[in-house]
């Protein structure tokens, strides 16, 4: 199909059009649509539009010519959104004030050239799509680049959306937009910390996250959003690993995307339950890439030497402790900062469990009991920890086990589990708690 044909197929185009020119006021498809339409993406259901005056009133004077609702979306930006819903769909049509003076001022307010493909509404389909920055261009080359370095310094958050823009749309960010990107990274302390989670977890969201994040790590931009990362890069770890605390932190991630573009996705269980929403647009998957992040935290806090080997008692849980502050200080929800704690507290478990060839069935019930929910993660994330640690003390053999091991206590989660509930094991602690004996 055609760009103007799909131009051609969004509901109430023409409506937008016969309005526009009612009220003599130029109106522009402008960015996402029609970037998405070069990319030859699915369905988009968000449409943006620059109005030439009166913005306000046209989005208002549309919902009510459709019977639509209308909102506010930014006052200080004269940004108004009309809410459509059709058949199973929900659309966004945006409607945005021109910017500047003229049409060229406004797309040199953008943030990114791919951001900048303009339509004119009034005279289509009788019009070619307009553009001013070779926005086209830098799409056929598949490249993210900055309308301008002023861009970033009017709106800090746009040094992650080039990353997230790269996880959705595996773009690449050319050189002098990477350079912006570090050079103002300390900006990021003055975006709110909902703008910052939004854009972190897009990039999450992508199957092949570790890429970007490793880049933002080696930018610094990371440890602008994450600042416990400063103190654990470097950190020694002893013969059993062969990468510094962070390092092997990102190796973790890494391994577990893996692990799951070759393994856990053939799994409909383990996928429907990674998929499982913990807050809006935020899924189960998502903490547990953050806490593969942030599972080991605590170790510089908790380093120190028992004769000639480094230890690291109690990381896990001065570790859990650190990232219930960071998802305080990012917004998370009740749910999610306590699924996070639950992943960093428990992630030394499973390799306790791991020590026989297969543990007891009452061990089994006492992990399950204590992890609850965020078992089947607390074990994806030992196996990938274990993955990423391959030091030269490390043991083949015991790694085998520890795998073998690991996938038998999954398959006794979804075979076992949803049969009947898992007994609660009674124990000294239980009857102490009970009788008020502690």
């Amino acid at each position: 199909m055609q760009i103007k044909d799909k131009v051609a197929s969004i509901p109430y185009l023409f409506s937008i059009k016969r309005l526009a020119n009612e009220t003599k006021v130029n109106v522009y498809l402008v960015g996402g649509f029609l970037r998405d339409l070069y990319l030859k993406r699915g369905e988009n259901f968000d449409f943006d539009f620059i109005v030439e005056r009166n913005a306000e009133e046209f989005s208002i004077a549309f919902s009510q010519k459709i019977n639509c609702k209308w909102i506010v979306l930014d006052k200080e930006e004269r940004t108004y959104r009309v809410i459509v819903k059709r058949k199973e769909n929900i659309y966004h049509y945006d409607f945005s004030q021109l910017k500047g003076s003229n049409l060229e001022e406004d797309l040199l307010k953008r943030d990114f050239s791919i951001n900048t493909l303009l339509l004119n509404v009034n005279r289509f389909p009788h019009v070619q799509v307009i553009d001013r920055l070779k926005a086209i261009r830098d799409l056929r080359k598949k490249i993210i680049r900055a309308v301008s370095e002023e861009v970033i310094l009017e709106d800090p958050l746009r040094i992650l959306r080039a990353f997230s823009l790269w996880a959705r749309y595996n773009l690449r960010i050319e050189t002098q937009t990477l350079k912006f990107l570090k050079k103002h990274k300390a900006l990021l302390k003055k975006v709110s910390p909902e703008r910052i989670n939004e854009e972190l977890f897009k990039i999450l969201d992508s199957h092949y996250s570790y890429s970007i994040i490793k880049k933002m790590s080696d930018l610094f931009i990371l440890d602008e959003i994450i600042p416990s990362i400063r103190k654990s890069r470097g950190v020694y770890q002893g013969g059993y690993h062969h990468l510094d605390v962070w390092e092997h932190s990102l190796q973790t991630l890494s391994r577990f995307e893996i692990l799951y573009r070759r393994r856990l996705v053939k799994s409909s269980e383990i996928v429907d339950y990674l998929n499982q929403e913990l807050a809006k647009n935020r899924k189960r998957i998502h903490i547990l890439k953050l806490a593969c992040l942030l599972h080991d935290i605590g170790k510089p806090f908790a380093k120190g030497v028992k004769g000639k080997k480094t230890i690291f008692h109690t990381h896990e849980k001065i570790g859990a402790e650190l990232a219930q502050e960071f998802a305080q200080e990012i917004k998370l929800s009740v749910k999610e900062k306590e699924v996070l704690r639950k992943l960093i507290f428990w992630h030394l478990r499973p390799g306790y469990l791991a020590g026989e060839i297969f543990p007891s069935q009452r061990a089994i019930y006492r992990f399950f009991r204590d992890t609850e929910e965020e078992g089947v993660s607390v074990i994806l994330l030992s196996l990938a920890d274990w993955r990423a640690t391959r030091g030269p003390l490390t043991n083949r053999e015991k790694r085998l086990i520890h795998e073998r091991v690991m996938f038998k206590l999954i398959d006794f989660y979804f075979n076992e589990r949803k049969k009947k509930p898992l007994p609660k094991v009674v124990d000294g602690f239980d009857i102490m708690k009970k009788f008020n004996l502690a």
